[in-house]
């Protein structure tokens, strides 16, 4: 997929709810992602013929707690969407682990080539980072409200993720197998 309509599409949703929040508030932004996410999923499976798990999964959630959210106008759903999102994808890279096979691999696998040990270790450290996101996310909305809460959804969770991610490149240009050349 082109760099620029996959940037679109992994990040246009939440630029949309970003800025309806501000003009209308919570649950114009609600309905905005909603929609902006089905959008999206139809782009990325138009264009690739299937569709990732992880923004699938985040779909599902949006859908169920977005629609609570409008129905009951009340944003405490779609923080929980949030939360619950994040338990669910620590919980999937856990029962890779158990499984012995690190879920992480399929889902980064054509980026790295790392050995399983590594795989396993770098999977530990996601499932912590999704731990802490977590707990985090409902922190935030509790301590702080809505507002705070909204900002710290788009821009503080984004940034905690490419920090935590940039963190872990001495890790993995350790530990990447060099593709085998042929003489």
């Amino acid at each position: 997929m082109n760099p620029k309509i996959k940037m679109a599409v992994d990040f246009g949703p939440l630029l949309i709810f970003l800025v309806t929040y501000y003009i209308f508030g919570i649950l114009a932004a609600t309905g905005a992602i909603m929609a902006a996410t089905l959008v999206s999923l139809t782009v990325s499976y138009g264009l690739e013929r299937k569709i990732a798990p992880m923004p699938l999964a985040s779909a599902i959630l949006i859908g169920i707690f977005g629609g609570i959210t409008l129905i009951l106008k009340d944003p405490i759903y779609l923080v929980l969407k949030t939360t619950i999102f994040y338990v669910l994808a620590s919980s999937a890279l856990g029962v890779g682990l158990i499984m012995d096979k690190p879920f992480l691999r399929y889902v980064m696998g054509t980026a790295f080539r790392l050995p399983h040990a590594a795989w396993r270790n770098l999977t530990y450290r996601w499932i912590g980072l999704f731990i802490f996101l977590a707990v985090a996310n409902v922190l935030v909305w509790a301590v702080w409200g809505l507002d705070i809460w909204v900002n710290f959804k788009v821009w503080g969770v984004m940034g905690a993720i490419f920090i935590f991610t940039m963190a872990q490149m001495p890790f993995i240009i350790k530990n990447q197998i060099e593709p085998e050349t042929t003489d």
